[in-house]
């Protein structure tokens, strides 16, 4: 049972929008810093530059790999000691060092088992080694929960210990910071910099000589930060030395970027910058599912159909055998600490209920790592868990994601009836809703939603005591806080999609109604003392950028219908609008415009 929290504000108790939806509406990375290398030996330039043609310097293809690049280090540094660091500070800036593949913020990132997705890996390595091969970029592409993001940690760990990983970036449509293309490409050149001081000054170099370089196109970006800094190295050293670079670049989850034509873009710069120069070193690997700007660069007549080296995931390997030896292993783990002694039992789990835990999956590794998390909870004995994720039955098994979409309601469900039973005034699918929303415009969702609910303080952690399957709290990468953290995108699909979550669905208009409804109403008593209140400002002007030009639910709600009639009219009056036009340094032309054309429509209204 959930204990029901003690509100700690001093702010009166909302009285009206905790209602319960009415019976006709649709339910619902440390970057690694450069570590300053002090020369040990005196190495002459000339020597270095000259390559095997000098009888002073020895074959560098004689040489491990590891004293090649010691060697191209002392070079850089002696090379390079004029550094213009502010260039390269300005560079760290437009970083997402959440992106990395050993990024603190993805802490236990999702990777294969030792004995899983042995042949897919070794053709994914075998491919990355093999610099012979004409097809110099490789698409991996398979449906969610397939495993993609687990075989690009797993490779990108193996490259690693290699010593041929260049650069990676993860991106996750749930992290501002890694959601968009701005970043990838100043993130791929800062790990660059990082492997080689020369191209590291290059990189600043360009910086400083462009200051506006991060707003320009993502060629132009690519040529200046990338291209043009590892070309200059190529005629610096020799080519065996160029040759024991860090080639490996990995991109993992492009479907995860907000805009299919930023997808696009990027593609396209990856063809015209790296595919079409044979200067350069690099082997491509991009996973994704099978989403437009991939798909349609693939098919027949794309224009990477040619060029690229295409793994259809879950067309061309089975996952049974791998998730059947995962789920073996990991609840068996599960037995032996638990304290019941059911599941310490040698016959637990029975080999019936892993055959219908891999049925279910369908080839999805997402379902298997859901089932072991949900197993695992320390709430209850996992064997009563597991019996009860065997006992749902899918409705249409003819539906792809049936399986994985009863698994995710049969833990939402209970969690929702829980919390609404220690607390049968709140509507928990709604406040669910809202942590969400907060989450995503980047707020800390524990001070953020207690302000505007007037909630007891942590009421998130109370909100999502049993998701811990599903989601967790992650601390912000800048300004302290928490958000939420999803697990696997897969969860979000089904949450969004009513068609899906069905009586778990809440639309996003109702969402946002009320969360700019409290806003009002902890702003009216503010704005009459004459304060200010710049969270609750800036989450209501980003509801109302967001909503303005992408749907009507904003507008609908202030335009029509006589709810607080006074209180919306007054704020929308007297700070919304006219306070916003005043304080036209905080937003850039766009966003000015927005609210200006909002200001506009309520004056004709």
């Amino acid at each position: 049972m959930i204990p029901k929290g003690k509100a700690k504000s001093s702010k009166p108790p909302l009285r009206w929008p905790w209602s319960k939806k009415s019976k006709g509406h649709l339910p619902v990375e440390q970057q690694p810093d450069l570590e300053n290398q002090v020369p040990t030996v005196k190495v002459d330039l000339a020597e270095i530059n000259a390559g095997p043609a000098s009888s002073s310097v020895e074959d560098p293809t004689l040489r491990p790999p590891q004293l090649v690049r010691e060697r191209l280090q002392i070079h850089a540094n002696q090379h390079g000691s004029n550094s213009n660091e502010a260039g390269w500070e300005r560079l760290m800036q437009n970083t997402a060092p959440n992106a990395l593949h050993d990024s603190e913020y993805r802490f236990d990132p999702p990777k294969c088992d030792e004995d899983t997705r042995v042949e897919v890996t070794e053709e994914l390595m075998g491919w990355i080694q093999d610099r012979e091969s004409p097809q110099r970029l490789l698409c991996m592409t398979g449906a969610a929960g397939s495993g993609k993001s687990a075989l690009q940690q797993t490779v990108a760990e193996r490259c690693s210990g290699k010593g041929i990983l260049a650069s990676t970036f993860f991106f996750s449509s749930t992290d501002p910071t890694r959601n968009t293309v701005s970043a990838v490409i100043p993130t791929i050149a800062y790990q660059l910099g990082s492997n080689n001081f020369t191209v590291r000054e290059a990189i600043s170099a360009a910086v400083t000589k462009v200051p506006l370089i991060f707003k320009k196109s993502l060629k132009t970006q690519m040529n200046k930060l990338i291209v043009e800094p590892i070309e200059d190295l190529s005629r610096a050293i020799s080519t065996p030395e160029f040759a024991a670079l860090p080639y490996a670049i990995l991109i993992d989850g492009l479907d995860e970027c907000a805009d299919e034509q930023r997808q696009a873009e990027l593609l396209a710069t990856i063809d015209h910058c790296l595919l079409q120069n044979e200067t350069l070193p690099f082997r491509v690997f991009i996973a994704s599912r099978p989403e437009w700007a991939i798909r349609s660069a693939l098919e027949d007549t794309g224009y990477l159909h040619q060029k690229a080296y295409h793994i259809q995931l879950s067309d061309q390997y089975d996952a049974s055998g791998d998730i059947r030896r995962v789920l073996w292993r990991r609840l068996r783990d599960i037995g032996r600490r638990s304290g019941d002694p059911r599941a310490q039992s040698t016959s637990w789990p029975s080999k019936e209920d892993i055959e219908t835990l891999v049925a279910n999956a369908s080839g999805q590794f997402i379902y298997a790592a859901t089932v072991i998390k949900f197993v695992s909870e320390r709430r209850s004995s996992p064997v009563d868990r597991l019996r009860a994720i065997t006992t749902w039955t899918p409705e249409d098994r003819a539906q792809p994601f049936a399986a994985l979409d009863l698994l995710y309601s049969n833990i939402v469900s209970p969690a929702k009836d829980a919390y609404e039973a220690a607390h049968p005034e709140r509507d928990f699918l709604l406040l669910f809703s809202v942590l969400r929303l907060l989450s995503h415009q980047a707020f800390d969702v524990s001070s953020m939603l207690q302000e505007i609910t007037s909630l007891e303080d942590n009421a998130y952690r109370w909100l999502i005591s049993d998701l811990q399957s599903l989601v967790t709290t992650q601390t912000r990468t800048f300004g302290g806080g928490n958000i939420l953290r999803y697990y696997h995108k897969s969860f979000t699909d089904f949450i969004d999609d009513a068609r899906r979550s069905k009586t778990l669905f809440v639309p996003e208009s109702r969402t946002v109604e009320f969360v700019t409804v409290s806003c009002f109403r902890v702003l009216d008593p503010i704005m009459d003392r004459n304060e200010s209140t710049p969270p609750i400002w800036v989450i209501v002007s980003n509801l109302l950028v967001l909503h303005f030009g992408s749907s009507s639910s904003f507008l609908d709600f202030l335009f029509t219908g006589n709810n607080i009639e006074k209180l919306k009219w007054k704020v929308v009056e007297r700070y919304l609008l006219s306070h916003a036009l005043l304080d036209t340094n905080s937003y850039d032309q766009e966003v000015h415009q927005v609210i200006q054309a909002f200001h506009d429509k309520w004056k004709q209204f």
